[in-house]
C-alpha cells in the first residue's frame, strides 16, 4: 500500500502542477524498476524524443504536448487505480493518449475505463493474443502480436542451426512465455529433424539451477531463454558453466546492457531478438544530435515509444481533430505511416507487422545478422 500511495500521490501532484498550462498530455504506463527498467528507459526515451520533435515544430495542431511517465510495478491494484485517476480527470490537463500499460494486469478493466473516458490507448510493444478476454477494436496494437517475433526467431534457428537440439527455458505460470512455448511446440510437432528440450523454473536460484542442468543434460545444443533480465543472465551463466559452447538466444527487451558484456565474455554465440534500432530509420536522423546532447546514446535505441507517438500525431493531423472517434476512424481501411512503412490496419492490428531482427553479440556490441 505504501508503493501504491507514493505512485498515486506522484500522479496527483503532476495533475495539479500542469493544470494551468498543459495542452495535450500523453501518459506512458510502464514498469520503471526491476527487470524491465532498461526496457522502460528506452521506451520513455523514444517517446520523449517524439514529443520534443512535435513541440519544436509548433506543437500538435498548435498545442503543446507533455509526456507523463507513470511507474507500474505490474500490480493489479496499482495499475487499475492509475487508470481510474486518468479516466476520471476531466480538467484541462486530461490525458489524450495512454501508451501501455506494458503489464497485462487488469487489461480488460483498464481498456474499459479508457474507452469510456474517450482516451486513445496504444500498445507500443507487441502483446500476446490472449491479453484481452473480449474483443478490443478500440485498443491499437502498434506492432501487432508477439507471436510474429517468435516466428522470426524460429526462422533464424531453422536457417542457421538446422537439425540441432533446441532447449527452451521459461518461467512456469507466466502466460506470455507459455504462449510463446506453444508456438514452438506447434512448429516442431512431428518434425524428426528437430528435438526440443523444455525446462521450466520459478524465481528461485535452485529452480534456475535445475532448469539449466536439464537442458544441458538432455543434449540441447542451443537454448532460447525466456524471462526477466536478471533471470536470463543467471540462467545463461549457469548454462555456460555446464557447456561453454552453448548457443544462447534471448529477447533483447527483457535484458539490461550488462547482458551483452557478460555473454560476450562467456562466448561469441549469443543472439538477441530485437526491433531495428532507431538509427536505422531515416525519419529519426535529425534527432541524433539532440539525443546525444541529452546524454542518451542512440545506438540500439528501440523504436516503439518514438514511432507510436509519431503515428498518433499523424492520425490527429489526418483527422484534423482530437476527438476520440475521429482519431480511431482514421485506422479503418486507410494507409497509416508507422515510420517504417505504410500499413493498413484491420481492426486494431496492422496488416503488415513491423520488422524484427536478430542481433549477434560480439565484442560488447550488437551486429544485425538476420
Amino acid at each position: 500500500m505504501k508503493i501504491l500511495g507514493r505512485s498515486l500521490g506522484f500522479l496527483a501532484v503532476w495533475l495539479a502542477a500542469f493544470a494551468a498550462r498543459a495542452d495535450i498530455n500523453i501518459a506512458i504506463i510502464t514498469p520503471m524498476s526491476g527487470d524491465y527498467k532498461y526496457f522502460s528507459e528506452e521506451l520513455i526515451d523514444g517517446a520523449k524524443i517524439a514529443v520534443d520533435e512535435i513541440n519544436n515544430r509548433g506543437g500538435l495542431q498548435g498545442k503543446k504536448v507533455n509526456l507523463v511517465p507513470i511507474d507500474d510495478p505490474c500490480d493489479d491494484v496499482l495499475s487499475l487505480s492509475a487508470a481510474q485517476m486518468i479516466a476520471l480527470n476531466k480538467t484541462d490537463d486530461k490525458m489524450s493518449l495512454v501508451l501501455g500499460p506494458h503489464c497485462p494486469n487488469s487489461a480488460d478493466a483498464i481498456a474499459d475505463l479508457l474507452h469510456k473516458a474517450k482516451i486513445v490507448q496504444i500498445h507500443p510493444v507487441g502483446i500476446e493474443n490472449n491479453r484481452y478476454i473480449k474483443p478490443r477494436p478500440e485498443v491499437i496494437r502498434f506492432t501487432g502480436y508477439t507471436d510474429k517475433a517468435t516466428e522470426k526467431l524460429i526462422d533464424f534457428i531453422d536457417t542457421h542451426y538446422p537439425m540441432q537440439t533446441l532447449g527452451v527455458v521459461y518461467e512456469r505460470g507466466n502466460f506470455d512465455m507459455e504462449d510463446n512455448l506453444k508456438i514452438i511446440r506447434n512448429k516442431y510437432a512431428g518434425v524428426l529433424e528437430r528435438r526440443v528440450v523444455e525446462a521450466d523454473f520459478v524465481a528461485t536460484h535452485s529452480s534456475m539451477k535445475q532448469a539449466a542442468a536439464k537442458v544441458v543434460e538432455e543434449g540441447a545444443e542451443l537454448v532460447y531463454i525466456m524471462g526477466g533480465g536478471e533471470k536470463i543472465l543467471e540462467l545463461s551463466e549457469r548454462i555456460r558453466d555446464l557447456d561453454q559452447d552453448m548457443v544462447i538466444f534471448a529477447d533483447r527487451y527483457s535484458l539490461r546492457n550488462k547482458f551483452a558484456r557478460k555473454s560476450n565474455a562467456m562466448s561469441q554465440e549469443s543472439y538477441l531478438l530485437s526491433m531495428p534500432a532507431l538509427t536505422a530509420n531515416s525519419y529519426f536522423a535529425p534527432s541524433l544530435v539532440r539525443l546525444r546532447l541529452w546524454g542518451i546514446e542512440p545506438e540500439g535505441l528501440m523504436p516503439y515509444g518514438y514511432l507510436a507517438v509519431k503515428m498518433w500525431a499523424g492520425l490527429i493531423r489526418q483527422a484534423k481533430s482530437f476527438r476520440y472517434e475521429r482519431i480511431l476512424s482514421e485506422l479503418r481501411g486507410k494507409k497509416i505511416n508507422t515510420g517504417w512503412d505504410e500499413v493498413v490496419y484491420r481492426g486494431d492490428v496492422p496488416q503488415k507487422q513491423l520488422p524484427y531482427t536478430i542481433y549477434r553479440i560480439r565484442n560488447g556490441k550488437y551486429t544485425q545478422v538476420y
